[in-house]
């Protein structure tokens, strides 16, 4: 009862329906829902989508929706629909498939920009593909069918046959769990005979069918295990085409289909069409089992250098070259508790003498201690005993992160452990000598899973927030809202401190659990608003959708039995200022538990926006653009842009723009404390 009727009061928190929201005008945006959305005019920006959009042509643009909208004509602009809209407009150049279709010709080529711009005309960004596209090629990988994914499919696993096939293109797939048509719809850059190709699995008694522009093709595919199988022939027009897989026997599995020109097309043909085109792999690193993963500069020659903590806190110190420098085991004991949640641990310079330090756990002669060890070598520079009470205890959040309690240089450290019915804060000097510790018997979670310093009040030096509580530097109360949430499960999964309304001064916005997503004035923690998200676990703001003035919240809503896959999904929760619901994407929620990024990844001073393994359009929809989930994104080349650096069990992958304009850029301490050091997994 508390939770709904904080949803009923909290402040502008009235939920907008992802449906029938009013047009835009021909000086504004078309509005965007997930079905029956009216269409722009000729003057509008045409909102796109970075999935399962259909592509124009330099002439004419019209496409259909499936939403049986009517199509617009070569004077207007498309029907629109979130799931398989088509990109572009009628007067405008090419726009393209989220499968990089090839250019067509010098007319209607479009340069691409790394803004979020609103697509649509000549002089503005084309949308992107998950795939490359050679000419009389068209690649639709599985990504392609995410947008609408049916309820019961998923991103891969949960059915018979589908064991690991080896190499997967884009490392992507669409297990099929519903007897419900999938359907993407695409471009096709210039007439003529296509064959099929369809590369998927399946067991007996599973397998599916594929229609491609009302045609149905030769074969059912997903029967046995992976294969690549030519079918049909079709005689495509150019313009857009629906491609539908039906007949379902669920649960066969695709993975990429093409459409080619060339009769002949193989498998190794596709090898070398992974990913959009402006996306290169710089960095590919073999770890550990890892639980996190820090960074920092500890051999001092300029480039970050990184920790591999495992679960059972094992600790693995790597240079930028992926060398071991060295590694401390972790002994067995209790290995199994701490396992269960993610190992504390940092890397940062506190003495300034130009080689980072690592901070992180260690248990010595069968006592707990917290360490700071030279980076180079795992030596003890420093030791003092872990700040919990003693062993035996469970590990339910223990987080350290760096901290700027006086003028000048950050310097300090807090340290947040939740050791089962005793939950503290303890703050630190340079050397490890304690200056205050804030400790509260409370239950597990109730003050969240991560300690936060940051600036709240403009004065330079650092507040301290976890759920519910924020303290001053010398850890005093500033504030607590025990009063509304005195239940341990409405925690505060994750903050963001974003400037919503321009005055400014940040607010604290919260993905808060099941209580939703939240904004609060980070200063006194008045709460502003509140609406709901399912389970609201990751959250992240800024100005991302084209043509809105203000800037958005985006909350990543985890589901806990995801339609026909079972484990964890999540889908995103599209907020304006206010709290006010604008539309969720994809459909239906898909795999895993993902993350948030966000960064310069042009080097042109713009931010882009990634989650899962997709980049957000500026219509509030994934491009998928990674084999892997986003974990950090940072000047890890030191080229002045920023990298998106993936990870997946005991991979790391390091990704950036491969045209960016080189650019010495100073990365000061407090980008390094801010945007690297203090890193959160949520």
């Amino acid at each position: 009862m508390k939770r709904l009727c904080l949803f009923l009061l909290a402040a502008a928190a009235v939920a907008q329906s992802p449906a029938h929201q009013p047009p835009g005008t021909a000086a504004t945006a078309v509005a965007q829902s997930p079905a029956n959305q009216p269409r722009g005019t000729a003057a509008t920006a045409v909102a796109q989508s970075p999935a399962h959009q259909p592509r124009g042509t330099a002439a004419t643009a019209v496409a259909q929706s499936p939403a049986h909208q009517p199509p617009g004509t070569a004077a207007t602009a498309v029907a629109q629909s979130p799931a398989n809209q088509p990109r572009g407009t009628a007067a405008t150049a090419v726009a393209q498939s989220p499968a990089h279709q090839p250019p067509g010709t010098a007319a209607a080529a479009v340069a691409q920009s790394p803004a979020n711009q609103p697509r649509g005309t000549a002089a503005t960004a084309v949308a992107q593909s998950p795939a490359h596209q050679p000419p009389g090629t068209i690649v639709v990988d599985a990504s392609e069918f995410y947008d609408a994914i049916p309820e019961g499919d998923n991103m891969g696993g949960g059915g018979p046959g589908n064991s690991n096939p080896g190499w997967l293109f884009n490392n992507s797939v669409l297990t099929l769990g519903a007897e419900e048509d999938a359907v993407a719809r695409i471009a096709v850059p210039e007439a003529g005979a296509y064959r099929l190709f369809v590369r998927a699995q399946g067991a007996a008694g599973s397998g599916f069918r594929v229609n491609v522009g009302g045609a149905l093709a030769e074969g059912v595919f997903g029967t046995g295990p992976m294969a690549w199988s030519p079918s049909s022939t079709f005689e495509l027009r150019k313009g857009t085409v629906e491609i539908r897989l039906t007949n379902i026997h669920p649960r066969a599995t695709l993975n990429v289909i093409v459409l080619s020109r060339n009769p002949d097309f193989t498998e190794e043909d596709l090898r070398p069409l992974e990913l959009p085109e402006e996306v290169h792999l710089l960095k590919d690193y073999k770890i550990p089992p890892a639980s996190i993963i820090k960074f920092g500069d500890v051999d001092g020659d300029g480039r970050p250098d990184f920790l591999v903590l495992t679960p059972n806190y094992s600790a693995y110190m790597y240079n930028n070259d992926g060398k071991e420098l060295w590694h401390w085991d972790a002994p067995e004991q209790d290995s199994r508790l701490r396992g269960e949640f993610e190992a504390p641990g940092s890397l940062w310079d506190f003495d300034q003498d130009g080689y980072a330090e690592v901070i992180h756990w260690r248990i010595i002669d069968g006592k707990e201690w917290l360490v700071m060890a030279d980076g180079r070598t795992g030596a003890i520079k420093h030791k003092v005993p872990w700040p919990t009470p003693p062993m035996p205890h469970v590990y339910n959040n223990f987080r350290t992160a760096i901290a700027k309690f006086h003028p000048g240089y950050a310097d300090n450290l807090v340290v947040f452990t939740d050791s089962g019915g005793l939950i503290s804060v303890t703050a630190y000097d340079r050397d490890l000598n304690q200056i205050w510790q804030h400790a509260e018997k409370r239950k597990k979670d109730f003050f969240g899973h991560y300690v936060y310093p940051v600036d709240i009040d403009g004065d330079g030096i650092d507040e301290v927030l976890v759920s519910h509580l924020c303290l001053d530097s010398k850890g005093n109360q500033i504030w607590n809202n025990y009063a509304i949430f005195d239940d341990n499960h409405d925690h505060m999964d994750a903050m963001e401190f974003f400037d919503l309304d321009g005055d400014g001064k940040p607010e604290l916005i919260t993905g808060q659990s099941d209580v939703g997503a939240l904004a609060y004035r980070a200063q006194t923690g008045e709460m502003l608003w509140q609406n709901l998200a399912d389970h609201t676990q990751q959250i992240t703001a800024g100005y991302i959708l084209k043509d809105m003035k203000t800037p958005q919240v985006v909350a990543g809503g985890r589901v806990y039995a995801p339609r026909g896959g079972g484990g964890l999904a999540a889908w995103l929760y599209w907020f304006d200022n206010h709290g006010n619901l604008l539309f969720k994407w994809p459909r239906n929620p898909l795999n895993g538990n993902p993350n948030f990024v966000r960064g310069d990844w042009y080097g042109d001073g713009t931010r882009q926006f990634f989650w899962h393994r997709f980049k957000l359009g500026g219509d509030g929809k994934g491009t998928l653009f990674f084999k892997e989930t986003v974990y950090h994104m940072f000047d890890f080349l030191g080229n002045g842009a920023e990298q998106v650096i993936t990870w997946d069990r005991n991979v790391m992958r390091v990704y950036g723009y491969k045209d960016v304009k080189p650019k010495v850029v100073k990365r000061d301490s407090e980008y390094l404390r801010n945007s690297v050091a203090n890193h959160t997994h949520y």
